[in-house]
Protein backbone atom coordinates (compact mmCIF):
# COMPACT_ATOMS: atom_id res chain seq x y z
CA UNK A 1 0.00 0.00 0.00
CA UNK A 2 1.23 3.45 -0.99
CA UNK A 3 2.99 5.63 1.80
CA UNK A 4 -0.63 8.51 1.44
CA UNK A 5 -2.64 5.58 1.94
CA UNK A 6 -0.93 4.47 5.04
CA UNK A 7 -0.94 7.95 6.27
CA UNK A 8 -4.71 8.59 6.26
CA UNK A 9 -5.24 5.05 7.49
CA UNK A 10 -3.26 6.04 10.56
CA UNK A 11 -4.63 9.42 10.91
CA UNK A 12 -8.57 8.41 11.30
CA UNK A 13 -7.41 5.57 13.41
CA UNK A 14 -5.80 8.52 15.65
CA UNK A 15 -8.75 10.92 14.97
CA UNK A 16 -11.55 8.32 15.90
CA UNK A 17 -9.59 7.68 19.46
CA UNK A 18 -9.26 11.60 20.27
CA UNK A 19 -12.88 11.83 19.48
CA UNK A 20 -13.76 9.56 21.82
CA UNK A 21 -11.13 11.03 24.44
CA UNK A 22 -13.35 14.42 23.70
CA UNK A 23 -16.66 12.87 24.27
CA UNK A 24 -15.37 11.50 27.17
CA UNK A 25 -14.31 14.28 28.52
CA UNK A 26 -17.52 16.35 27.70
CA UNK A 27 -19.82 13.46 29.32
CA UNK A 28 -17.72 13.69 32.42
CA UNK A 29 -16.15 17.45 32.73
CA UNK A 30 -19.53 19.34 31.79
CA UNK A 31 -21.91 17.90 34.22
CA UNK A 32 -19.33 18.24 36.70
CA UNK A 33 -18.59 22.27 35.52
CA UNK A 34 -22.36 22.38 35.91
CA UNK A 35 -23.03 21.04 38.94
CA UNK A 36 -19.49 22.91 40.72
CA UNK A 37 -21.59 26.73 39.66
CA UNK A 38 -24.49 25.57 41.32
CA UNK A 39 -22.75 24.73 44.73
CA UNK A 40 -23.28 21.10 44.75
CA UNK A 41 -19.58 19.94 43.88
CA UNK A 42 -16.18 22.10 45.23
CA UNK A 43 -14.01 23.88 43.68
CA UNK A 44 -11.47 21.56 44.77
CA UNK A 45 -13.23 18.85 43.24
CA UNK A 46 -13.66 20.50 40.19
CA UNK A 47 -9.76 21.04 40.16
CA UNK A 48 -8.61 17.44 40.96
CA UNK A 49 -10.80 16.10 38.27
CA UNK A 50 -9.46 18.91 35.61
CA UNK A 51 -6.24 17.91 36.06
CA UNK A 52 -6.99 13.87 36.43
CA UNK A 53 -8.14 14.15 33.34
CA UNK A 54 -5.59 16.28 31.65
CA UNK A 55 -2.97 13.29 32.85
CA UNK A 56 -4.97 10.65 31.71
CA UNK A 57 -5.53 12.17 28.09
CA UNK A 58 -1.45 13.16 28.13
CA UNK A 59 -1.14 9.12 28.78
CA UNK A 60 -3.99 8.06 27.05
CA UNK A 61 -2.48 10.70 23.68
CA UNK A 62 0.71 8.59 24.03
CA UNK A 63 -0.53 5.36 23.68
CA UNK A 64 -2.75 5.78 21.39
CA UNK A 65 0.43 7.71 18.50
CA UNK A 66 2.26 4.72 19.63
CA UNK A 67 0.01 2.28 18.92
CA UNK A 68 -0.61 3.76 15.27
CA UNK A 69 2.77 3.91 14.50
CA UNK A 70 3.06 0.30 15.56
CA UNK A 71 -0.20 -1.28 13.75
CA UNK A 72 0.54 1.52 10.43
CA UNK A 73 4.34 1.21 10.23
CA UNK A 74 5.76 3.85 7.88
CA UNK A 75 6.60 2.32 4.23
CA UNK A 76 10.64 2.76 3.97
CA UNK A 77 9.80 2.29 -0.11
CA UNK A 78 9.35 5.66 -2.02
CA UNK A 79 5.71 6.00 -3.24
CA UNK A 80 6.42 7.33 -7.02
CA UNK A 81 2.96 6.10 -7.80
CA UNK A 82 0.89 8.98 -9.31
CA UNK A 83 -2.39 10.29 -7.10
CA UNK A 84 -6.08 9.82 -7.80
CA UNK A 85 -8.01 12.39 -8.00
CA UNK A 86 -10.19 11.94 -4.29
CA UNK A 87 -6.63 11.52 -2.66
CA UNK A 88 -5.56 14.59 -4.30
CA UNK A 89 -8.34 16.38 -3.39
CA UNK A 90 -8.11 15.01 0.32
CA UNK A 91 -4.46 16.09 0.16
CA UNK A 92 -6.02 19.79 -0.76
CA UNK A 93 -8.66 19.74 1.74
CA UNK A 94 -6.43 19.34 4.34
CA UNK A 95 -3.80 21.33 3.04
CA UNK A 96 -6.56 24.00 2.91
CA UNK A 97 -7.80 23.21 6.48
CA UNK A 98 -4.24 23.46 7.82
CA UNK A 99 -3.61 26.58 6.33
CA UNK A 100 -6.88 28.06 7.72
CA UNK A 101 -5.46 27.03 11.15
CA UNK A 102 -2.29 28.67 10.87
CA UNK A 103 -4.11 32.04 9.75
CA UNK A 104 -6.40 31.85 13.17
CA UNK A 105 -3.23 31.09 15.17
CA UNK A 106 -1.43 34.05 13.69
CA UNK A 107 -4.20 36.50 14.34
CA UNK A 108 -4.12 34.93 17.91
CA UNK A 109 -0.45 36.06 18.07
CA UNK A 110 -1.12 39.51 17.14
CA UNK A 111 -3.42 39.29 19.51
CA UNK A 112 -1.58 38.52 22.16
CA UNK A 113 1.31 41.07 21.06
CA UNK A 114 -1.57 43.94 21.31
CA UNK A 115 -2.36 43.23 25.01
CA UNK A 116 1.18 41.80 26.12
CA UNK A 117 1.39 44.90 27.74
CA UNK A 118 -1.63 45.22 29.59
CA UNK A 119 -1.27 41.52 31.36
CA UNK A 120 0.85 39.06 33.18
CA UNK A 121 3.92 39.03 30.76
CA UNK A 122 5.05 35.67 32.05
CA UNK A 123 1.78 33.98 31.35
CA UNK A 124 1.21 35.98 27.88
CA UNK A 125 4.90 35.26 26.49
CA UNK A 126 4.53 30.98 27.10
CA UNK A 127 0.76 31.51 25.28
CA UNK A 128 3.23 33.14 22.42
CA UNK A 129 5.69 30.66 22.66
CA UNK A 130 3.30 28.12 22.31
CA UNK A 131 1.75 29.56 19.28
CA UNK A 132 4.84 30.30 17.33
CA UNK A 133 5.24 26.01 18.20
CA UNK A 134 2.15 25.18 16.95
CA UNK A 135 2.80 27.58 14.01
CA UNK A 136 5.89 25.67 13.43
CA UNK A 137 4.39 22.54 13.64
CA UNK A 138 1.40 23.84 11.05
CA UNK A 139 3.85 24.57 8.44
CA UNK A 140 6.21 21.53 8.67
CA UNK A 141 2.30 19.86 8.24
CA UNK A 142 1.72 21.92 5.15
CA UNK A 143 4.98 21.41 3.30
CA UNK A 144 4.82 17.66 3.84
CA UNK A 145 1.53 17.43 2.15
CA UNK A 146 2.12 20.02 -0.59
CA UNK A 147 5.32 17.65 -1.20
CA UNK A 148 2.98 14.66 -1.36
CA UNK A 149 0.73 16.29 -3.28
CA UNK A 150 3.18 17.12 -5.98
CA UNK A 151 6.15 14.78 -5.91
CA UNK A 152 7.05 15.41 -9.53
CA UNK A 153 7.90 19.20 -8.73
CA UNK A 154 9.88 18.50 -5.19
CA UNK A 155 11.92 15.83 -7.63
CA UNK A 156 12.62 18.17 -9.82
CA UNK A 157 13.87 20.81 -7.58
CA UNK A 158 15.80 18.66 -5.59
CA UNK A 159 17.64 17.77 -8.58
CA UNK A 160 18.21 21.54 -9.26
CA UNK A 161 19.41 22.11 -5.95
CA UNK A 162 21.50 19.26 -6.00
CA UNK A 163 23.19 19.83 -9.32
CA UNK A 164 24.18 23.57 -8.30
CA UNK A 165 25.93 22.30 -5.34
CA UNK A 166 28.32 20.40 -7.39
Amino acid sequence: MGEIAEYFRREKYINRRLSLLVLGGTILLVPLTVAAGHGRVSARTLEATIVAYIAFVAFAVILIVRRAHARFPKSNLPDNSPLDDATRGKLRRRIWLLQFFLAVYALGLLNTLVHIRSSAWLVTAIGAAINLLIQIVLIKAIRRLKRKLNPAGATTAAVGTASRSE
